[in-house]
């Protein structure tokens, strides 16, 4: 697949298949809170809630929101995007990889523990060495478990 290399994070993750970088996902999250507070939405939902319970949990509706969009990531895991602080991606520059891949202690390190807990990065580990870093996304696992 073309640019497998610029989508693949230091971790063994696909970046395009990321949450964090759905551009479709963030757009219509922008244009529905626009939406909402154009048409006073608000105001709307506190008369429907005098008859509709369900409509008393608007503002909180309205703070996810806000939330969900916090998670947007405009900048690849190599170029500095995802987590600003990631741990991860300190550790492989700081051994001078490429990823966590080259690193013979990828399959106990603690820093990977969290991820391997809702993403195939073992899998995709596997497929970045067999493969590299150029060629392996074509064999990459499912990237959240739910899915």
């Amino acid at each position: 697949m073309p640019n497998d290399r610029k989508y693949t994070a230091f971790c063994g993750l696909y970046c395009k298949d990321c949450i964090p970088s759905n551009e479709r996902l963030f757009q219509l999250l922008r244009d529905l809170e626009k939406l909402l507070i154009e048409i006073k939405f608000d105001e709307y939902a506190q008369l429907k809630a005098l008859n509709i319970s369900p409509y008393k949990n608007y503002p909180q509706f309205h703070e996810v929101l806000g939330e969900m969009r916090k998670l947007e990531r405009k900048s690849l895991c190599t170029e500095g995007g995802c987590k600003e602080d990631c741990k991860i991606r300190k550790c492989v520059i700081g051994k001078k990889y490429e990823g966590c891949w080259e690193c013979a202690d990828h399959k106990t390190c603690p820093l990977l523990q969290y991820l391997k807990e809702i993403h195939s990065i073992e899998h995709n580990l596997a497929m970045i060495r067999k493969y590299g870093p150029e060629e392996w996304s074509a064999y990459r696992g499912k990237h959240y478990c739910w899915l």
